[in-house]
């Protein structure tokens, strides 16, 4: 049993420093890091003192404290898969953006053009 929260509590540490490596090496975003940081905390918490997630499932109703874990689990992916279609969709909504106002500048831009072309013509 002593073995399983040893084991629990080092995979939180090293997913906290890879977490921090990342964002270090500006290849993870500060503002997405937090969710994945929160929750290698809470592995490392829950890892480090079990009574918390047994009584917290106990406190819940949920008889098997495992179960709990599958749930939070889930809400944490759905928690997650939501923000990043949120993100999709600005982005999404900015590509069009971006692309409507780069068909005005080269419709502008060969307006331009014409016009010089016109004037080196006289």
């Amino acid at each position: 049993m002593y073995w399983n929260y040893l084991y629990f509590s080092v995979i939180g540490v090293l997913f906290v420093v890879y977490v921090f490596k990342k964002v270090k090496r500006n290849e993870f975003s500060e503002e997405r890091s937090i969710f994945w940081i929160a929750g290698g905390v809470t592995m490392l918490c829950l890892s480090i003192f079990p009574v918390i997630f047994i009584k917290l499932s106990s406190l819940l109703g949920i008889f098997y404290p495992p179960s709990l874990l599958f749930l939070l689990s889930i809400v944490f992916v759905v928690f997650v898969s939501f923000r990043q279609d949120q993100e999709i969709s600005q982005l999404s909504e900015r590509v069009n953006e971006l692309a409507q106002r780069n068909a005005m500048l080269e419709q502008e831009v060969g307006t331009l053009r014409v016009k010089e072309r016109l004037k080196q013509d006289k």
